[in-house]
C-alpha cells in the first residue's frame, strides 16, 4: 500500500523532473494517474467508452436522458478525488458540512447541456440515465471541457492539467424549452396567489407575452384624487425580492430580513432612493441604472406615493442563464414586493 501511495504522488513529479525526455502528454499522464488512483481506491471498476468511471448508479423510471433536449433539471454535488466537496445543491449535505446559508438556494436547477455549455464529461455521465435516477462517477480531467471531440485520444491530446473530479447527479427532468417551463410556472403561481391577472408590459408599444405581471390596486388613489408622480420625480422605495418557492434573497426591511434568516448587521435596512425617468430604462437606484430590467420595469409602473405592488417576471427580465451567485439559480422567475414610500416632486 505504501508503495502505491508513493507512486501516485510521484507520477507528476517525475514528469516535471524529466522534461527533456520524450514523456507522455499532459492528458496521457493524467490518464495514467487516474488509472492508478482507481486501482487503489476503487479496484475492479473499468472506464467506459467516454473514459468515465461509474462508481454508483441508481436507475430512474422516467424518460431516458436526451442530449438533444438542451436543458436538464438536476441536483449536483462535485468533489475532488481526495473527497473535498467544492459545490453542492443539497441542503442536507450543506448542513452536514457546515456551509449551509439560509439565503442560498438549494435543490434542483436547470443546467444547459451540449457543446459550448456543459463539460463533455458531464454529458457523458448523463448518458443512459432516466428521470428519477442518480449516478456518481469520476469525470477525468481531459473530459472537463466544453469542446467536443470524436475520440478519447483527441480529448487527451487537448487536455490541460485540470484535476479529475467526482460528480454525483440526480436527474429530475429535462426540456428543450426552458422559457416555456418558466412561463408556465409563473402563470400558475400568479393564478394561485392573485387570481386571473393578465400579463402586462412595461415597454411602451410592446404587447404582453406572459413573462411579466404587475399586481396593484390604484383605486383608492384615483378616488382620493391623488396626484401621480412626475416623470422625473425622486422617491424612496422599500422592496423584497423572492423566488417562486418563497425564499427571500434581498430586502430593505429589517424585520423581513430577520424572519427570512438573511439579516446582516453590516447592512442598513431603510428605503432606498429612486429617481424616475421618462422611460423605464433610465430609472435609477441611487446613481445607478444597472438594475435588472424586470425590477426597473416594476418600479417604472408605480404611480402614487404609498402605492404597493407585486411584480413577477421570468428570467428574461432578470438574470437569464447566469443566475446570481448562490441565491438565484439560472432561469429563475422572480417576485418583487414594492412599496413607493415617498415621492418628491421635481416638476
Amino acid at each position: 500500500m505504501k508503495t502505491r501511495y508513493f507512486f501516485l504522488a510521484a507520477l507528476s513529479f517525475v514528469a516535471l523532473g524529466c522534461a527533456k525526455e520524450n514523456l507522455p502528454s499532459t492528458g496521457e499522464t493524467a490518464r495514467q494517474y487516474l488509472q492508478l488512483w482507481m486501482e487503489e481506491y476503487h479496484p475492479g471498476i473499468n472506464p467506459n467508452d467516454d473514459g468515465l468511471y461509474i462508481l454508483s448508479d441508481e436507475p430512474g423510471t422516467g424518460d431516458l436522458w436526451d442530449e438533444t433536449k438542451g436543458y436538464s433539471y438536476v441536483e449536483v454535488t462535485v468533489k475532488s478525488l481526495n473527497g473535498v466537496i467544492s459545490s453542492t445543491s443539497s441542503e442536507k449535505l450543506s448542513q452536514q458540512l457546515g456551509t449551509y446559508a439560509k439565503g442560498n438556494y438549494y435543490g434542483p436547477r436547470f443546467v444547459a447541456t451540449g457543446e459550448g455549455s456543459s463539460y463533455a464529461g458531464f454529458d457523458a455521465l448523463m448518458k443512459g440515465m432516466r428521470i428519477g435516477g442518480s449516478r456518481t462517477g469520476v469525470v477525468p480531467s481531459w473530459m472537463l471541457t466544453t469542446s467536443r471531440y470524436s475520440t478519447q485520444k483527441e480529448y487527451l491530446d487537448a487536455a490541460s492539467s485540470t484535476a479529475s473530479l467526482i460528480y454525483s447527479v440526480a436527474l429530475k427532468g429535462q426540456t428543450d424549452d426552458v422559457s416555456s417551463i418558466e412561463k408556465d410556472s409563473l402563470s400558475r403561481y400568479v393564478l394561485k396567489n392573485f387570481g386571473p391577472v393578465p400579463p402586462v408590459s412595461y415597454i411602451s408599444g410592446e404587447e404582453a407575452d406572459g413573462t411579466f405581471f404587475f399586481v396593484s390596486d390604484t383605486t383608492q388613489f384615483v378616488i382620493s384624487g391623488a396626484t401621480p408622480r412626475g416623470a422625473n420625480d425622486e422617491a424612496t422605495l422599500n422592496y423584497t425580492g423572492k423566488l417562486l418557492n418563497g425564499q427571500v434573497f434581498d430586502t430593505t426591511i429589517e424585520r423581513v430580513a430577520k424572519d427570512a434568516g438573511i439579516y446582516s448587521a453590516s447592512k442598513s435596512y431603510a428605503p432606498v432612493s429612486i429617481t424616475f425617468a421618462s422611460e423605464w430604462k433610465s430609472v435609477a437606484m441611487g446613481s445607478s441604472t444597472s438594475l435588472i430590467d424586470g425590477f426597473k420595469g416594476g418600479i417604472y409602473l408605480l404611480r402614487y406615493e404609498g402605492q404597493k405592488a407585486v411584480v413577477l417576471f421570468t428570467s428574461t427580465h432578470g438574470y437569464t442563464s447566469s443566475g446570481s451567485g448562490s441565491t438565484i439559480p439560472a432561469w429563475s422567475p422572480l417576485i418583487f414586493e414594492l412599496e413607493l414610500v415617498s415621492v418628491t416632486s421635481l416638476e
